[in-house]
């Protein structure tokens, strides 16, 4: 890591710390200026990270992160744009899904794949089915039809299969491959950290409030999006470079 970078993810880290404060405290002036700024300096580490390694993927990996932005903005106002905030946040994930799954096919292509691949699959699908059980039975709201509109219900759906699916490919880009880096975790930790932070967001709307969450909603948030940054910006500095993508 260079000191340009140091500085610059020393930034990124302060951002979020101030941001937890606000919202631990309810300085809500200062968490409507902070809550994009995080998305905006991790935007910013992602740049400086990825420096020399400019292509297609990077361009879809900010998107990726502007959705994200997009998607707190709205966060942020009324209720009634709930839904745009979640589509924003559906097509982030959608895009680390397709950024992890052309990395598994570019890495396995150069360096093989594990010599029992079906270890992997079991346990991703495996991985996969326990999302799907945790969103139902904890997270969704019971009696959906009751309590939500139609559109919301299904838009959460189809959020909780993709964001299952993320988890799920995340962990299946570290055991595939016949190749290995401790970088390689900061995919399913920032996928893990992602669903946490989205669970518990569904469980105090849609289900029971729980007294100062928001904290660890946070929290979570940022370091999921942060630990995407950092997974895929090692992982094509440590392997792409290898075969010169």
């Amino acid at each position: 890591m260079t000191e340009q970078l140091v500085w610059v993810t020393i930034g990124v880290l302060v951002i979020f710390i101030i941001d937890w404060l606000a919202v631990r405290n309810s300085w809500r002036k200062v968490e409507y200026g902070l809550k994009p700024a995080a998305l905006v300096a991790i935007i910013i580490w992602t740049l400086f990270a990825s420096k020399g390694l400019f292509s297609p993927l990077i361009y879809l990996l900010i998107l990726a992160q502007i959705s994200g932005l997009i998607g707190d903005v709205f966060l942020l106002l009324n209720s009634r744009w709930f839904i745009l905030g979640l589509c924003a946040f559906l097509i982030g994930h959608l895009l680390y899904i397709g950024l992890i799954g052309w990395g598994i096919i570019v890495v396995c292509s150069h360096f093989g794949v594990r010599n029992n691949i079906f270890l992997p699959l079991i346990v991703t699908t495996l991985a996969f089915i326990l999302m799907l059980i945790v969103f139902y039975r904890i997270i969704a709201p019971k009696s959906p039809h009751l309590t939500l509109p139609g559109r919301l219900w299904a838009s959460m759906q189809v959020y909780g299969w993709v964001l299952g699916g993320l988890v799920a490919m995340s962990l299946l880009s570290v055991m595939i491959a016949n190749i290995y880096s401790y970088s390689m975790l900061y995919l399913p930790i920032g996928a893990i950290l992602f669903f946490i932070s989205d669970s518990i967001l569904a469980y105090d709307r849609f289900n029971k409030k729980i007294p100062r969450i928001r904290v660890w909603i946070m929290m979570s948030y940022h370091l999921a999006q942060f630990s995407l940054a950092v997974g895929f910006t090692n992982m094509w500095g440590s392997f792409f470079k290898q075969i010169q993508l």
